[in-house]
Formats: C-alpha cells, sequence, structure tokens
C-alpha cells in the first residue's frame, strides 16, 4: 500500500481520493470536536497539516506530532515562566520566546522532534488557544488550555494518518 503525501501526489487518482477522503472526513470531523468534544478545532487541522508535511505515514504521525507538542510545551512554559517569575510586558515575552524559539531551531538534531516546522506549529497553535481562552473538559486557565490544544492536536495527527490510509487505499 503506497502512502499518500500531499507534496509527492504525482497520480490524477491520488489527488482525488485525498481530496475525497479529506473533504468528507472534515464534516463528522467538524461537527464532533464542536459540538461532541467542545474543543477548538483548529489545532487538529494544523496537525492534520503537519502530518502531511512531515510526509505521511508512520513516520509523519510520530515526528509531526512530536514536534507539535514539543512546541505546545515550549509555549506553555512560555506563558507560565513570563506571568508567573518575570511579571508579564512585551520585554519579557519577547526574550522568552526567543530562547524557546532558539530551542525549537534545534530539533533538527534530534530525531524524533526533527520535523523542525511542527515545533513552530505547535507553538503558534498554542498561543492561539490561549488568546482564545479555549478549554478543554471544564479546565480553566493555563492548564484546560494545554489539555485542549494536546487534545485537538493529537486527534488531528491521528485523523491524518486515517485519511492518508483511506485515500491510499481508494486510489490504487
Amino acid at each position: 500500500m503506497t502512502r499518500i503525501a500531499w507534496d509527492r501526489i504525482t497520480d490524477r487518482n491520488e489527488t482525488v481520493a485525498l481530496a475525497v477522503v479529506f473533504g468528507l472526513a472534515s464534516v463528522p470531523w467538524t461537527y464532533v470536536f464542536v459540538a461532541g468534544l467542545h474543543i477548538p478545532l483548529w489545532p487538529s487541522f494544523i496537525a492534520s497539516a503537519t502530518f502531511y508535511a512531515a510526509g505521511g505515514g508512520l513516520s509523519g504521525l510520530v515526528r509531526g506530532y512530536a514536534s507539535n507538542l514539543a512546541g505546545i510545551v515550549y509555549a506553555v512554559l512560555t506563558l507560565a515562566v513570563v506571568d508567573t517569575y518575570l511579571g508579564g510586558g512585551v520585554v519579557a515575552l519577547s526574550v522568552t520566546v526567543g530562547a524557546f524559539m532558539f530551542l525549537a531551531s534545534l530539533h533538527e538534531f534530534v530525531p524524533l522532534l526533527s520535523f523542525t516546522p511542527g515545533g513552530f506549529f505547535g507553538y503558534a497553535t498554542m498561543f492561539s488557544v490561549h488568546a482564545a481562552n479555549a478549554t478543554a473538559f471544564g479546565l480553566t486557565g493555563l492548564p484546560g488550555e494545554a489539555v485542549a490544544a494536546v487534545l485537538s492536536m493529537l486527534l488531528g495527527a491521528v485523523i491524518g494518518f486515517v485519511t492518508d490510509a483511506v485515500s491510499s487505499d481508494l486510489a490504487e
């Protein structure tokens, strides 16, 4: 079974299969996130895109999500450190973001995290979840936001993996 990755599609049937599967999957995906789970939807789409950008397949799932998760952790630490220990403010935020972006840029040297853009996607996603005050399971504040980002991105990565497998089967 050949896996389809967006950047490696060379066959018209693969393109159509992936478009149909992804389009159809997006309907229940959106409904379950918004009406059922009550967790933010957009992080799941970012994680699904990360999966495909990381090359798809099991490797894309593992490296993509591990990188997303590292970025979320860095963002949570950034927010906590700036608010709790540095007293807030733009200068403290700027310096702390710079430090964590330096670390995220070194992920190339860590095989599990070597899809470096995934770290940046996770970082930015966590900041957007925080800005929206989107939480999960009744948790409030930064812990609830972190759980919402982690869960949404995990489910999105798995959905990417499943859409890849299903569309690969359809294209054959």
